[in-house]
């Protein structure tokens, strides 16, 4: 059997086809590769622009609320922060141009609904559901169900009981678990309730009914039991109001302003005994502080737009570290006085971090335009701005509103760089 020994010439030929062959291989991979990963970028883009969407790295690190928070306040353009700090009036029980326009294009980050925009349990479902799926980032649904006097579910549920009639803890936190049911069944995550007032009849008729007590240290304890029932699920915010009390006038803010000649003394003394035992021994997630004038702490701004008393003392003195919502700033007490957004901009650097009171976009886009403003000329930081903001996220995404991303599995295999699309993180960057 003759042996033939291919020449060198032969040898490289070969060597050369190999070579050709295996790149050519490697060269369709890498098409292929680059391919797949343009083909999950695009997909995770179109996430992005119709739905919201945003497409995070896979990680092995879990994340707080607050680090998510911050993760996704980074992404966003100044418009959208400062639109997430207001909460504007629904009007009617649809989805209406003005108010679509508001949450789905200026993205604001909450709503209040009332009246006859909550007329049926069917028309109430639609009305949440509706509002939520055109949101760029899941918004506050708002309303203040007391019970009593002022039970906006009146329709829906018929009567609940007034705080004058709760006046056992085991009462009270029924009744919280009660109204978290309701605002389950029909889309609402933010009670702008219960009230801590002091009970003084003699000159607060506006109260009548709505304190659980003339006693500072009751009010805290039925307080104390209602927040358990109604926030234990952790999906529900209530927001204890009237800070800094409203139990000394008989002056509606809805129709001017009231004036209580108090010292910070005789506050911390009487009106802040709730706040200050409800801070130290349950969850408060959120105060409301209204329009009150308190002239010997000061003489120039209400509480809603004093930085003396919404930082001063809800902040500093206080220690409160949650979020600070306004009563409405287009009530007779401030809109008397200052259009809405320059009641927004001092309620601002008063402390603020949600905005009670815009029902129109016109209204929206002058409470933007105007902190914008403030902020380009030096009257406000932006930090200012993003630490409400990095709140009011971290707050959604405590109470489930925006999931944090889920840990990826342990590989069995080496890890590929597909990226995580989550569902309902829905930042969209708008410029």
């Amino acid at each position: 059997m003759q042996t033939t020994i291919p020449s060198p010439r032969s040898n490289l030929a070969q060597r050369w086809w190999q070579v050709f062959l295996v790149g050519g291989a490697l060269l369709v991979m890498l098409t292929q590769g680059m391919s797949a990963m343009r083909q999950l970028t695009n997909e995770a883009q179109a996430d992005m622009n119709s739905a919201g969407k945003i497409a995070l790295p896979t990680t092995t690190v879990p994340l707080t609320p607050s680090q998510y928070a911050n993760l996704l306040l980074n992404q966003m353009p100044l418009r959208d922060k400062i639109a997430q700090m207001i909460m504007i009036k629904l009007v009617g029980p649809t989805v209406s141009t003005n108010e679509a326009q508001m949450i789905g294009q200026q993205h604001v980050g909450a709503v209040l609904a009332f009246g006859d925009a909550i007329l049926n349990p069917t028309q109430v479902e639609h009305l949440t559901s509706g509002l939520q799926a055109r949101a760029s980032i899941p918004i506050f649904v708002a309303t203040d169900q007391e019970g009593g006097f002022v039970n906006r579910f009146q329709p829906l549920v018929g009567a609940r009981p007034r705080e004058d009639q709760l006046q056992t803890p085991a009462a009270a936190t029924a009744a919280g678990l009660q109204t978290a049911q309701d605002f389950g069944i029909f889309g609402f995550n933010m009670n702008l309730a219960p009230v801590v007032d002091i009970n003084e009849y003699n000159t607060t008729s506006q109260l009548y009914g709505r304190t659980f007590s003339s006693d500072p240290n009751v009010v805290a304890q039925l307080g104390d039991a209602y927040l358990q029932g109604f926030q234990s699920s952790g999906q529900y915010v209530a927001v204890i109001k009237h800070f800094p009390g409203l139990g000394a006038t008989s002056t509606d803010p809805h129709l001017g302003l009231p004036i209580v000649y108090k010292t910070v003394a005789q506050l911390t003394n009487h009106e802040f005994v709730p706040y200050r035992e409800l801070f130290a021994t349950t969850d408060v997630h959120a105060v409301m502080v209204t329009h009150i004038m308190l002239p010997k702490i000061d003489p120039t701004y209400p509480a809603t737009l004093s930085y003396k008393i919404t930082t001063g003392l809800l902040r500093q003195q206080l220690g409160f570290q949650g979020l600070i919502v306004t009563d409405a700033l287009d009530m007779d007490a401030i809109a008397a006085q200052y259009p809405i957004d320059q009641a927004a901009l001092l309620a601002t650097k008063a402390g603020a971090d949600i905005l009670m009171g815009p029902s129109t976009p016109d209204q929206v886009s002058a409470v933007i335009d105007t902190i914008s403003a403030a902020i380009d000329s030096g009257q406000v930081t932006e930090q200012r701005i993003n630490d409400s903001v990095a709140r009011i996220l971290t707050q959604k995404i405590t109470q489930g509103l925006i999931p944090l991303p889920t840990m990826p599995p342990t590989p069995t295999s080496p890890p590929t760089a597909t990226p995580i699309v989550l569902p309902t993180a829905t930042v969209k960057a708008h410029h």
